[in-house]
């Protein structure tokens, strides 16, 4: 039997025992790495048996305090970063059942995340589990909202090929690598696309989900991780990132973006008028960057490549291509 049962410390079920091999991708992580592996290190049950940092050339302490916290982490260089690329290169140098994904700048929240996250995973169907994301405390009314909507407090969610024949969207796969387990056999078959500038986890959920497996939100397991943008930055992360989802969805037009980002608006709006009444007049400005970034994105194949780079948040990404 693959998976037993018993009752943990803390009076929840746990698996006993999917064996866990944690990948990080890192650059320059060294202050984020005590706060990190003390999280994961006190974990219980049980921690990670094996952590793996795929390190994109670091020029500070990252690799030395890495080493220092946790003398058997193992240290895989990367020079050619991609968000798929390096969490493949993870999983393959991986040794253990289960891959844990995590960003350098994510903690989890309590001592319960990963027992937590590999709860679903009793169901051999779930291919890939992720986490709910909670703000710290300086994130900013717009951060705190955009997580409140996307990770919400429920029961566990499990997302599935439709079963109607209606074509899969980007609602139906969403997934968040920021924390999340995936069995690694799978990971291996259904790897990430190395290709994609982002949203490389909302493929591996379509893939997998097109392979008759599904994929779950455990909003149990939460890690805390937020990002408070300046206008550049949140222009250029939309850019991406709807640029990449127009690359997985054909039917991701400017239509789609404008049908969903209404939606999102009005109730972001709301929000702000009754929780953040004061930073409206910003919220306005950060609302227009998000806005010109979506609208960009879907002009970006007709773009010359100096435009294209100045526009993302990975400049480098498009030296790869001829245009």
């Amino acid at each position: 039997m693959r998976f037993a049962r018993q009752k943990g410390l803390y009076g929840r079920a746990v698996m006993s025992r999917l064996t866990t091999s944690l990948v990080i991708p890192v650059k320059n992580a060294e202050h984020y790495l005590p706060e990190l592996f003390g999280a994961v290190l006190k974990q219980k049950p049980f921690a990670p048996d094996e952590i793996i940092l795929v390190d994109s050339m670091s020029t500070d302490n990252t690799v030395d305090a890495a080493r220092q916290l946790f003398p058997e982490v193992k240290i895989i260089p990367i020079k050619h970063f991609t968000h798929g690329g390096a969490r493949n290169m993870g999983a393959r140098n991986a040794t253990k059942e289960v891959i844990i994904l995590m960003t350098q700048d994510a903690t989890p929240a309590d001592e319960h995340w990963l027992s937590a996250l590999l709860e679903p995973l009793e169901n051999p169907k779930i291919a890939a589990v992720c986490s709910r994301q909670l703000p710290r405390p300086d994130a900013n009314p717009m951060e705190r909202f955009f997580l409140s909507d996307r990770f919400p407090p429920c029961e566990v969610v499990v997302r599935s090929r439709p079963a109607d024949g209606r074509a899969v969207s980007v609602e139906d796969v969403f997934f968040s690598n920021v924390s999340a387990v995936v069995r690694r056999d799978i990971l291996l078959q259904y790897p990430f696309d190395e290709t994609l500038i982002m949203s490389e986890d909302q493929q591996m959920s379509f893939d997998v989900m097109m392979a008759g497996y599904s994929v779950a939100y455990q909003p149990k397991s939460a890690v805390i991780h937020s990002h408070n943008y300046t206008l550049e930055v949140c222009f250029k992360r939309y850019f991406d990132s709807v640029y990449s989802l127009s690359v997985l969805f054909d039917a991701h037009g400017m239509g789609k973006s404008v049908s969903m980002g209404a939606g999102y608006i009005r109730r972001e709006l709301k929000y702000m008028i009754c929780h953040a009444p004061l930073w409206l007049p910003y919220y306005v400005l950060y609302t227009s960057a998000k806005v010109a970034g979506v609208f960009a994105s879907h002009f970006a194949g007709r773009m010359p490549k100096w435009m294209v780079k100045k526009c993302s948040l990975h400049a480098y990404h498009w030296d790869r291509f001829d245009r």
